[in-house]
């Protein structure tokens, strides 16, 4: 077998286990009663747009490793338990596909069964680096997320304004109509993404609903700028530069 071959295996492999993963997220929020809003894994994304489901090439870095979001129809306070099991499905989902790869594994002949076995070992990889650690760099596992979603408390709050500026975003695709509540619930946050993304969205909406922005704020946001890593920090960089360069043509249009 070629070394391109096993590139190929490998990098297919990566995909329909990150898939096989967000699926048992996906789909653990559908039985439950929730609303789709956002599947994308690698270059593949699916979104709800103005009620029609629509496919299209992501190009955000920072979602190719995974992300659903599907989104409860009220603000009922069991939706905490609810969202608690969403996020214990794509675990599950990952040990479900390591023992079936890992059994095909055993029983298939070459080449496939180093297919099985990619499938199964990475998958088998995915179940322990979402669930034995609380951190994956600076975010909460899915197993740490759960533990802090069926635990009321400040914990819970933060997990669910998380949720619902997430669902309210992938749905308008804007920062506009973004609950401030929910966004300042983020910023008291001492974990330094969710302090950071508070303050993210809280400039994105500042400059969607074209508000001043105090000299106060903007050395707040460059002071949490420091604590990301560089590479996620140009991801949302880009995203303001955008933001802002729509700003200036309404502006200039008016």
């Amino acid at each position: 077998m070629s070394i391109l071959t096993l590139i190929l295996i490998l990098i297919l492999s990566i995909f329909v286990v990150l898939s096989f993963h967000e699926l048992g997220h996906l789909i653990a929020g559908l039985i439950q009663g929730f609303r789709f809003e956002l599947f994308v894994v690698g270059p593949l994304g699916i979104k709800r747009e103005n009620n029609k489901i629509k496919i299209y090439v992501n190009t955000n870095p920072s979602y190719y490793w995974g992300v659903t979001a599907t989104m409860p129809n009220d603000g009922h306070p069991v939706n905490a338990q609810k969202f608690a099991r969403v996020l214990l499905a794509g675990p599950m989902a990952s040990l479900f596909l390591a023992m079936i790869g890992l059994l095909a594994f055993s029983f298939v002949s070459k080449p496939f069964d180093l297919i099985f076995f990619s499938l199964g070992a990475l998958s088998l990889t995915t179940f322990f680096v979402t669930t034995l650690p609380s951190k994956a760099g600076m975010f909460f596992t899915d197993r740490k997320r759960y533990q802090r979603l069926v635990r009321p408390g400040k914990d819970q709050e933060v997990e669910l304004a998380l949720f619902r500026i997430l669902g309210k975003y992938s749905k308008d695709e804007s920062y506009k109509n973004l609950d401030i509540k929910d966004i300042k619930i983020l910023i008291q946050e001492d974990s330094t993404f969710f302090h950071y993304y508070g303050l993210f969205c809280m400039k994105a909406y500042l400059i969607e609903n074209e508000k001043d922005i105090s000299a106060e704020f903007e050395q707040q946001y460059s002071g949490a700028s420091k604590m990301i890593s560089k590479r996620m920090l140009v991801v949302f960089d880009n995203e303001l530069r955008k933001l802002n360069k729509d700003y200036a043509a309404n502006v200039n249009g008016k």
